[in-house]
C-alpha cells in the first residue's frame, strides 16, 4: 500500500465506502419510521446493498488497499438527521424518501464514472450488478413515494 493511489484504488474505495455508508442509512432510517410495512422495505434494501460490501471489500484488497472502516459519527448523524426530518417534516415519508434518494445518487455517481470495469470482466459484471441494484433502488423508492 503506497501513499498515492491510482484512480482504480481511489474508486473502488469510495465505492465499498459508498455502499456502507447508504446500507448504513436505510438501516438506521427504519428505526425512526413509525411505518413497518415502509420499515421492512427500506431494511430489505439495506440487505440488498450489503451484499455488495464483501465483493467490493475484495476488490480494494486486489487492487492493494485495505477497505476504510465506517465513519461511527457519520452514521450517528444519519439517524438524528432522520429524527429531524420526521419532526419537521409535514409529510415525513415522502421527505425521508427524497433522503434515501438523494444518498444514492453519489453511489450511482461514483458507479457510473469509475473505470475500474476496464481492469476486469469480473469487476464490470459486479459494477453492472450494483448500477441495476440502484436502478431498481431508485424505482422501489420512488413507488413507495406514490
Amino acid at each position: 500500500m503506497s501513499i498515492l493511489r491510482t484512480d482504480d484504488q481511489a474508486d473502488s474505495i469510495e465505492i465499498l465506502k459508498l455502499l456502507v455508508e447508504t446500507k448504513d442509512y436505510y438501516r438506521e432510517i427504519t428505526n425512526v419510521l413509525e411505518d413497518g410495512e415502509l420499515a421492512n422495505k427500506l431494511e430489505a434494501i439495506a440487505n440488498e446493498r450489503e451484499s455488495f460490501i464483501e465483493p467490493f471489500q475484495n476488490v480494494v484488497k486486489d487492487l492493494g488497499e485495505l477497505p476504510a472502516k465506517p465513519d461511527p459519527d457519520k452514521t450517528l448523524m444519519q439517524v438524528i438527521q432522520g429524527e429531524l426530518t420526521k419532526l419537521f417534516s409535514v409529510d415525513e415519508k415522502n421527505a425521508i424518501l427524497d433522503k434515501c434518494l438523494q444518498e444514492d445518487e453519489a453511489l450511482e455517481t461514483a458507479v457510473k464514472n469509475t473505470r475500474l470495469g476496464q481492469k476486469s470482466a469480473e469487476y464490470q459484471k459486479l459494477l453492472d450488478e450494483l448500477a441495476e441494484n440502484i436502478n431498481n433502488t431508485k424505482k422501489i423508492v420512488q413507488a413507495l413515494k406514490g
